[in-house]
């Protein structure tokens, strides 16, 4: 027998089960895909578009010249009463990195001023997310200041009132929790998250739509509807 013909008739048995490997190895990979997880959305906090204590509006509030005696008036009002409430209003920038759409059904936030934890709260969405896009995402919040401050923070009430507007001093930091369904309706794993400071990202992010037309369901006690 010559060795060509020894050769065909070789691989020739061989042919069917390098079938059924290739068969296998493109089974397991359907299966591998299937199962992983859908990357979560990555949020990025685009702006400070509100930002008040008490009745006071704190927003343009850098220096503390721009606190002149009717504005420290307002700030001791609110403290003596013991309700002098942040309000905040952000705009976030949520990115879909993932290869099908998903739909954003919550938002889970905590909230920390000067790294020390104010207050949390939920927010019910019902935001879809086309994939490999980017939405703007409004968060309004509203919680409490006096627990934070203490009972002897009177003469450091007029610094404690800046810079909560300012993009760079992240005085304010989140930490977010989406609540994600993917297309097929599955519920993706909650992943807790590092702080994500309140600053502009200087990266260059996707292009974004608005979420005008997105149908925002009633917000929680404690958080302040847009």
């Amino acid at each position: 027998m010559s060795s060509s013909r020894f050769l065909r008739q070789r691989f020739g048995s061989l042919l069917p089960a390098l079938g059924l490997l290739a068969a296998t190895s493109c089974t397991l990979r359907e299966t591998r895909q299937e199962v992983t997880p859908s990357v979560e959305p990555q949020f990025t906090v685009r702006a400070v578009e509100q930002a008040s204590l008490g009745t006071l509006d704190v927003l343009p509030l850098r220096t503390p010249a721009d606190v002149d005696l009717p504005r420290r008036n307002e700030l001791i009002e609110g403290y003596v009463n013991k309700d002098l409430p942040l309000k905040m209003r952000l705009r976030l920038n949520a990115y879909n990195p993932n290869l099908e759409a998903v739909a954003v059904t919550g938002l889970d936030y905590t909230v920390l001023v000067d790294n020390k934890v104010l207050g949390a709260g939920r927010m019910p969405l019902a935001l879809e997310l086309p994939s490999r896009d980017s939405v703007r995402l409004p968060l309004s919040f509203e919680l409490n200041t006096y627990k934070l401050l203490g009972d002897d923070a009177m003469p450091a009430l007029r610094n404690f009132a800046l810079g909560f507007g300012d993009l760079h001093r992240q005085r304010v930091t989140l930490r977010l929790r989406p609540l994600v369904r993917n297309g097929r309706g599955r519920l993706s794993s909650l992943i807790k998250r590092p702080p994500l400071p309140v600053v502009a990202s200087r990266e260059k992010a996707p292009p974004a739509r608005s979420t005008a037309d997105a149908p925002v369901k009633p917000l929680p006690h404690g958080v302040q509807p847009l």
